[in-house]
């Protein structure tokens, strides 16, 4: 019991300061990310939060399998160099001992993965669509004066002055480069959303259309119109069972969604099939090897994450079954090879 406590005190020591570093930097990249949906749409603070809470399950799903599987190899390799592990060993531990202590810690997070993988990410994938489609349908366009590569719909849009009535603006350009390529220019435009039909009230300007390789035709125009309908999400109220069939039923997600269920499975059950990579990696004998360690996780971390990329993106059912057996099956034969026979 007394070596167990141990064990896991020095686990902790490593899977908290590294799950937290991986969080904030997954954190600040997630807070960029949204921080680009406010060059389109207004949202307040509480949303931008929302946004955030709702990409919490991505975000813990991606962080603990790694920070977990480094954490584990870390501790034992301080242990080995800090000769605690080789006395243990002196004192008649044997290495297979290791590997039942960190069984269930194990089986812990692959749980814990299943369950954010397979229930919690596609919840909050839906809420997240969600509140972009209710977005859309009560839009509140957030165009910026003096601002380049700002978007209406299809059009680029550049604006020299705002109004003081929200959603009004002055001397406004737009580029469009799609089926109705041209350029507009006006000296005020309204924009309202109606029924989720976005619209652009132009008033006192040109148009210039470009109708072949040749021909260039201008248009002056007192009014315009120009409307967008805002798409419609159609799985927006599937939910968990759902969300997975289309994995297995021909529709236009198919392909997307088979390669998500892959790369979930695989990648919940990380923890639980590296089970002998632990020791594998981080048991050393201090006398005779030196510390590559942090080397040999980054080598294994991306070999792993490398073949569910590719298994996931050419056969996912068949990576679902061979890949954890393989991957078991080579961490302990490396196990057998060069730990038990030597500790």
């Amino acid at each position: 019991m007394r070596v167990k406590n141990f064990l896991f005190q020095s686990f902790a020591q490593f899977f908290f300061p590294i799950f937290l570093v991986l969080f904030f930097i997954a954190s600040v990249i997630v807070f960029i990310r949204i921080a680009e949906v406010t060059f389109i749409i207004k949202i307040g603070f509480f949303e931008l939060f929302s946004l955030y809470f709702y990409t919490l399950p991505t975000m813990m799903f991606f962080v603990v399998p790694l920070s977990f599987f480094v954490a584990c190899v870390l501790s034992l390799s301080r242990l080995s160099f800090d000769y605690e592990l080789p006395v243990l060993f002196a004192l008649g531990m044997n290495p297979k001992e290791i590997v039942k202590i960190f069984f269930p810690i194990a089986f812990l997070a692959t749980f814990s993965l299943f369950i954010l993988s397979l229930i919690l990410i596609p919840l909050s994938d839906l809420s997240y669509k969600n509140f972009f489609e209710e977005r859309k349908n009560n839009i509140n366009v957030n165009l910026q004066a003096g601002e380049f590569g700002q978007k209406l719909g299809n059009w680029l849009v550049y604006i020299e002055k705002n109004k003081k009535d929200e959603n009004v603006y002055e001397n406004i350009v737009l580029l469009s480069f799609e089926k109705e390529r041209g350029l507009i220019f006006a000296k005020e435009a309204k924009i309202i959303n109606y029924l989720g039909v976005m619209e652009a009230i132009l008033s006192d300007g040109k148009v210039y259309r470009l109708e072949d390789e040749e021909m260039l035709e201008r248009i002056e125009f007192q009014k315009l119109i120009l409307r967008n309908s805002v798409g419609y999400i159609s799985d927006l109220n599937l939910g968990v069972v759902e969300y997975w069939r289309q994995a297995f039923y021909p529709n236009d997600k198919q392909k997307k969604v088979l390669r998500n269920l892959a790369m979930y499975i695989l990648i919940s059950l990380f923890p639980l099939v590296s089970l002998f990579y632990f020791p594998l990696l981080g048991i050393k004998n201090p006398r005779y090897q030196k510390n590559w360690t942090i080397l040999q996780i980054m080598v294994v971390v991306a070999i792993f994450y490398g073949l569910v990329y590719l298994v996931a993106n050419t056969l996912p059912l068949v990576g679902i079954a061979v890949l954890p057996v393989v991957w078991f099956i080579f961490g302990y034969w490396g196990y057998k090879q060069w730990i038990s026979r030597y500790y």
